[in-house]
């Protein structure tokens, strides 16, 4: 009587349950439950967009307000730069602009969590040229207030000359962008003349000036609020604030149109390597250059 009730018990109980999905047999003859089967392909494209969805915004973060980069195309940063060099810059020590967001999105007005740069920072600015819309690497040199002025190539700041020491000249294999004006060895090398520029906090950096020209003079000027006065290291092939915009120079830069602090180099090349010949692909790399960091 017992084994009755509960037999009885045990077919009311499933009545009131939903049938149980039947296990299939796969090639193999292994069976495979219903709730194994594979996603539908709607639901795999709509993960797979989603998984492209993140990786997008996570890349535009990084690249907007972490860390960005570029070539270097031109002699105007030697010796500290040169053409080949790829510089990562680091886009937090100055604060944010809408300069910096990857496609130029105008989310926001002036600077987040704006900082002046110290003097001597080598950073990359948005190009302030009319229709300018690359990136743009050089030293600063005047701050807001600094009263900036130049003869026979050294720079007064407030009207002292920042300490310079020629150190020795310096040879440079000739490349496309860096044109010379002392060649030596049949062409193959440019001659430059090489000093040491320290400036008022003690810090030093290596700059050129390889003749006298008209870049070596410029009349004192008064650095206006929320700009900068940048300069490039290869002093006599540079095209920086001493030349007004309109002109074809940068002038005095904007501080929102400053983007962040060179920091390393990645990688480099002396840009010899052709499309037809896979092993310049290799010979080209500089090695001795890979990794070095910015100052």
């Amino acid at each position: 009587m017992i084994k009755i009730l509960r037999l009885l018990s045990a077919a009311s109980y499933s009545r009131g349950r939903p049938p149980s999905p039947r296990p299939r047999l796969t090639p193999t003859g292994r069976t495979r439950h219903p709730t194994d089967m594979p996603a539908t392909p709607a639901r795999s494209r709509f993960a797979t967009l989603r998984l492209v969805a993140i990786l997008f915004v996570a890349g535009w973060l990084v690249r907007s307000f972490a860390v960005g980069g570029m070539g270097i195309h031109d002699g105007a940063m030697l010796p500290q730069l040169r053409p080949g060099d790829a510089l990562l810059v680091a886009k937090w020590p100055y604060g944010w602009s809408r300069y910096g967001l990857i496609g130029g999105a105008p989310l926001f007005k002036g600077r987040w969590w704006s900082r002046d740069p110290v003097r001597g920072d080598v950073v990359m600015i948005r190009d302030v040229r009319p229709n300018g819309s690359r990136n743009v690497v050089m030293r600063v040199i005047g701050l807001p207030g600094d009263r900036v002025a130049m003869r026979a190539g050294t720079v007064t700041l407030d009207g002292r000359p920042l300490p310079r020491i020629r150190i020795g000249d310096v040879l440079i294999p000739i490349r496309p962008g860096t044109p010379c004006r002392v060649v030596r060895h049949e062409g193959r090398e440019c001659r430059y003349r090489r000093f040491t520029e320290t400036m008022p906090d003690g810090t030093s950096h290596a700059v050129f000036d390889s003749a006298p020209g008209p870049s070596d003079d410029f009349t004192a000027r008064t650095v206006p609020p929320a700009t900068l006065f940048l300069l490039g290291d290869n002093r006599d092939d540079s095209i920086d604030s001493r030349i007004d915009p309109d002109a074809g120079g940068l002038g005095m830069v904007p501080t929102d149109r400053l983007l962040g602090r060179a920091t390393i180099l990645p990688w480099s090349t002396d840009r010899s390597a052709r499309l037809t010949s896979p092993k310049s692909w290799w010979t080209t790399i500089q090695w001795s250059r890979i990794g070095l960091g910015v100052d």
